[in-house]
């Protein structure tokens, strides 16, 4: 299929050629520790899979134009009994051509839009759509073009299906668009998604490979292009079309998804017309690119960054080597025809051919090769010499590989694993380079993480290359993963999102195959420890037998178990911790790694020593002072703490008093204990002078020896202050005679009385107005009182029980008194001319 004949003579049909390599096929010995098994089979003709997002959907295609899903079920992935996608009636199933590649788009999850790249059946691009268009008639060994299309699946339906009506070319809408084919193989291709979101398909030459072609080889058809449109006469130039950025073909095309068109960061687009094959070049100089693959998370997200990412293409050689290229930037060569694998093709090299769109420039002058591993800043400048591939290896009975390097400018090819080359490893051959997969972590081996897979097609053994940065030469090491004709015709190669294992298909026998791997195995995985610190009496002892606890198998070699510990990092008092990553490998360099963490932790509160004061009720005056507690903790010191806060109560002498300890251990683990007294004030106060009779004389001072022995008496309380309270009149005669009761209060309202007598004599025996002759009215009352009995006019005077003269009023006989008081009870003093009467007023 991939035209691994390079022969000059070579004669034979495709199938037969196909089906007479199908006896090498011995199913080589993998590595310890590898598996190859069987995913499916009965395919026709199958030519790769491809898997959705999280790997639940495979997709598997078929040279004749079907293609085919499987949905995984849990346990295993159960194939539709129907194409998903079937145009078989316009895929040109022919020699090596055919329904070459399939991809599904990033977003296929929620735009199912699928694209392919195929050669077309010359009946149906020369025919569809006219009356004489024969569906079931197939024109081949014809000028014809390849294409890319896309349609868009019907998500959600079961059985899947495709929407027909979606159907949009991307390059190849017309017979003078396409990728022009003159001959029976040499097409190319692969289409696959950038990892900036643009479409990359590789072609091929699409010229003899019977023959040096320069263009009009008579075992093409050059004359029935050029008379259908397929080829510009300018692009008869055989296998240099290569070497022209005016043709698609021998390149990698890098395209906009939605449009076909070229990306403006392309190294030579135009922007007059983005439909242009210039405008579409990424990579050039390639003969048979028939697989292409792209390194994940390498180059930038945004095309307009020009950095789709790093992209492995395999070049089918011709007669004598195979080679693998690794394009990291825009704009670069492969060199084909000009060069085979690392060195010139004499053929190709000296044919003197020119390029018709370029002034008839002689094509080799255009290619030299290199003299250092820099490229060229200028992407559009980078087609003048030879970007050599990263490793060729050589056609016939014994094992040659090389790669490239330099004797200062001077250009070599070292074989791998010699004392002058760059890279180590194996020696090797073959006839038809397959590019393989870039693998993604550690499901084939951590060995295997980052490494290259990449076969040969008639030779099928899969090596493993070691990459670098590219800043010299791409790969520092190949080693053999599968050996020669371990496969039945391996032409494609896939890593599964959902298992991580590499898919790979076999042509010659129609199946998909899967390589597992069953790596060092934990018998006793790492798992994390902890242990409370008064259970432990020797740390170091406890953490190294923890360590030497876990323990694993492994199908490579002998176990080798190691693991980063540093010590146990103390936290505080007798806790302690470490987080150990524990390795566990094999001799072929796979291993696993678990992290645990061995802890010894204080979780207990410390204790208090002492007993611990309970809540009490205490008088105001008798308080105790705050006893001294300490704590013990088992795995370490503790320290205490003392808080004290007062809540105000209900007066001075009763409120409540909080006396709270923490004691906290050296991990801060505390335990509290708090004692609240309730501080009560039932004690009466206490009089510093009991109330004592007092008899005076009468005289002019007899109101101020009165006031002064109403606030002569006073007293104390052992929680606050007091005060004295009295029901005494405000005002005293003469004569007269006061009972007065005082009452000493404290805050708390407890209470001390006492009684006592102030008593004014009248020596004069000045007569006094009898109570029975004056009288006031109504008592009690509001606003008003009348009073008779006086004689003449008379004065008022009003105090109340404090003693504060509140209203002074003139008064006559009889006659209504109107005030303005407050509710409560007061002295009515009446002075009517030398007579003096003292009533109590009660206001309502």
């Amino acid at each position: 299929m991939l035209c691994y004949n390079r022969i000059l003579n070579f004669k034979i049909l495709f199938f037969i050629g196909l089906f007479s390599l199908s006896f090498l096929n011995a199913f080589g010995q993998l590595p310890l520790g590898y598996t190859a098994s069987e995913v499916q089979n009965n395919y026709n003709t199958i030519m790769g899979v491809v898997f959705n997002e999280d790997g639940t959907k495979m997709f598997v295609w078929e040279k004749r134009g079907h293609v085919y899903v499987s949905n995984w079920n849990g346990t295993q992935y159960i194939k539709q009994a129907t194409p998903v996608l079937d145009i078989s009636d316009e895929v040109g199933d022919w020699r090596d051509f055919g329904y070459q590649s399939f991809c599904l788009d990033p977003d296929f999850e929620t735009n199912g839009l699928v694209y392919m790249y195929y050669m077309v059946d010359r009946e149906h691009l020369m025919n569809f759509g006219t009356p004489s268009y024969d569906a079931n008639d197939n024109d081949y060994y014809e000028a014809t073009i390849s294409r890319v299309t896309r349609y868009q699946l019907n998500i959600g339906s079961n059985p899947l299906t495709t929407n027909y009506n979606s159907r949009a070319v991307l390059l190849g809408e017309s017979v003078s668009t396409g990728v022009p084919l003159t001959h029976e193989s040499h097409a190319g291709g692969t289409v696959i998604f950038a990892n900036d979101g643009t479409l990359l398909v590789s072609t091929g030459d699409n010229a003899s490979y019977n023959s040096v072609d320069t263009g009009s080889a008579n075992e093409t058809y050059w004359q029935q292009a050029i008379n259908d449109g397929i080829l510009r006469p300018e692009e008869n130039v055989g296998a240099f079309r290569a070497q022209m950025i005016t043709s698609l073909c021998g390149k990698v095309l890098r395209l906009d998804p939605n449009t076909g068109d070229g990306v403006p960061s392309n190294p030579h687009y135009n922007v007059s017309d983005p439909r242009l094959p210039e405008s579409r070049m990424w990579a050039m100089g390639l003969r048979h690119p028939f697989r292409m693959s792209i390194q994940p998370n390498s180059g930038s997200t945004n095309p307009a960054d020009g950095n789709p990412g790093i992209i492995q293409v395999a070049d089918v050689g011709w007669g004598t080597w195979e080679d693998l290229h690794i394009f990291d930037k825009g704009g670069l060569n492969g060199g084909w025809p000009l060069y085979e694998g690392l060195t010139k093709h004499n053929g190709y090299y000296n044919s003197g051919t020119t390029n018709p769109d370029e002034g008839n420039i002689l094509f080799v002058n255009n290619c030299p090769q290199p003299t250092n591993f820099t490229d060229n800043a200028n992407p559009a400048l980078r087609r003048f010499v030879h970007d050599r591939p990263e490793v060729a290896w050589k056609h016939g009975g014994s094992n040659e590989a090389r790669v490239p390097w330099f004797n200062g400018t001077a250009p070599t090819d070292p074989r791998v694993g010699t004392a002058s080359s760059p890279t180590t490893g194996i020696q090797f051959r073959g006839n038809t380079a397959i590019a393989g997969i870039y693998i993604d972590g550690n499901a084939l081996g951590s060995s295997m993480n980052g490494k290259y897979l990449f076969t040969d097609y008639v030779r099928n053994w899969i090596n493993v290359a070691t990459l670098t940065d590219g800043t010299l030469n791409w790969i520092s090491d190949i080693s053999e993963l599968a050996p020669i004709n371990f496969g039945d015709g391996i032409v494609h190669m896939m890593q599964n999102p959902l298992d991580g294992f590499i898919y790979y298909v076999n042509i010659f026998n129609g199946t998909l195959y899967k390589i597992s791997f069953e790596g060092p195995t934990w018998t006793v995985e790492p798992t994390d420890l902890t242990l409370e610190c008064d259970t432990v009496s020797n740390p170091s002892e406890e953490f190294n037998n923890w360590l030497a606890s876990f323990s694993g198998t492994v199908l490579c070699g002998n176990v080798s178990l190691t693991n980063d510990n540093s010590g146990l990092n103390i936290l505080c008092g007798s806790s302690a911790s470490e987080t150990v990553t524990f390795t566990l490998a094999d001799d072929c360099g796979n291993e696993i790694t678990k992290q645990a963490t061995f802890t010894i932790e204080d979780t207990s509160n410390p204790t208090f020593i002492e007993a611990l004061p309970s809540n009490v009720t205490v008088e105001c005056d008798n308080i105790s002072t705050a006893v001294i507690l300490t704590a013990s903790d088992t795995c370490g010191t503790a320290s205490v703490s003392f808080s004290e806060s007062t809540a105000e109560g209900t007066c001075s002498g009763a409120y409540t008093i909080t006396r709270t300890w923490i004691a906290t251990d050296e991990c801060l683990n505390a335990t509290t204990h708090v004692q609240t007294l309730t501080v009560e004030d039932n004690t009466d106060p206490i009089w510093n002078q009991i109330p004592t009779d007092m008899t005076v004389l009468c005289s002019a001072n007899n109101q101020i020896e009165y006031d002064n022995w109403l606030n002569s008496f006073s007293g104390t309380d052992s929680c606050g202050t007091v005060l004295v309270f009295s029901d005494a009149p405000a005002i005293i005669s003469c004569p007269d005679s006061v009972l007065v009761t005082f009452v000493l209060t404290d805050n708390c309202s407890n209470t001390s009385i006492g009684s006592a007598t102030f008593t004014v004599e009248d020596t004069l025996d000045i007569p006094i107005i009898e109570d029975a002759n004056i009288i006031m009215y109504p008592n009690p009352t509001e606003k008003y009182v009348f009073i008779t009995g006086l004689k003449g006019e008379s004065i008022l005077e009003v105090y109340n029980i404090t003693g504060q003269k509140v209203m002074t009023s003139k008064i006559i006989n009889g006659r209504q008194i109107e005030f303005d008081l407050n509710s409560g009870l007061y002295l009515v003093k009446i002075i009517s001319g030398t007579k003096t009467d003292i009533k109590k007023l009660i206001v309502k």
